[in-house]
């Protein structure tokens, strides 16, 4: 029994860690790609952003899901990562729609982006 409450432990650890870089690349993308003008940055960033909710959302879960059973959650906790999962999709359905509606009008009438900047970020990335 000990030894499963140490591998939660690490996992939750390890959860926390990927969310932290997970976001802190994110707002690095933000910020180079509107330094930029990438739209291709941005939606990257957008996608990193989805990944570290659910990265996030699975990390709190992860750490709910341990609790027993009580009078509001009879069964326990343990179902909440579906809550998490749906929270997830909703968020990447939204963010799709508004790459979408960025990059329809930026095909049809391109601008200028800085392909050196660009490149710097993907290295660090």
């Amino acid at each position: 029994m000990g030894h499963h409450h140490h591998h939660h432990d690490h996992g939750v650890k390890n959860l926390k860690v990927a969310f932290f870089l997970n976001l802190s690349f994110t707002f690095i993308e933000i910020v180079g790609g509107i330094y930029t003008n990438s739209l291709a940055i941005l939606s990257d960033a957008l996608h990193d952003l989805g990944d570290s909710l659910g990265i996030g959302l699975s990390w709190y879960f992860q750490k709910l899901s341990g609790k027993q059973g009580d009078d509001a959650y009879t069964y326990g906790y343990k179902r909440f990562s579906v809550l998490g999962a749906l929270i997830n999709a909703v968020v990447l359905m939204m963010g799709s729609v508004f790459i979408l509606s960025e990059a329809i009008p930026q095909v049809l009438n391109p601008g200028e982006t800085d392909a050196q900047g660009m490149l710097y970020i993907a290295i660090f990335g």
